[in-house]
């Protein structure tokens, strides 16, 4: 019994870290929107002082958004999970494979 309570409780700290952690890292309250903050960071990053420029102008944007381009992409690429779900398992799979999501959404953009 004491082992169960123990797995539980193990179980529940990484199910909470998992789905936390984009929220935190990225200072949301969606996975979607989160997931948005990191296209725009992955993006620039490779676009020199040009790319700085569109990620500050890109931010701004998103400050008043609702994660809703993110939601469209997630329910695109899985569309039989919920969608804050999805959104929160492409975030950790841009933070495993960080050049997956700027060539997914640039596929998505031709």
């Amino acid at each position: 019994m004491k082992k169960a309570v123990i797995l539980l409780v193990l179980v529940a700290a990484v199910l909470a870290v998992f789905l936390a952690y984009p929220l935190v890292n990225e200072n949301t309250r969606t996975s979607c929107k989160a997931l948005e903050r990191r296209a725009v960071t992955l993006m620039a990053r490779d676009g020199g002082p040009e790319g700085l420029i569109i990620a500050a102008l890109a931010r701004q944007l998103l400050r008043s958004g609702k994660g809703k381009i993110a939601a469209e992409f997630s329910r695109q690429r899985n569309p039989d999970i919920p969608v804050p779900l999805s959104c929160t398992l492409n975030y950790w799979h841009s933070l495993i494979d960080r050049d997956w999501l700027v060539t997914a959404l640039q596929d998505n953009l031709n």
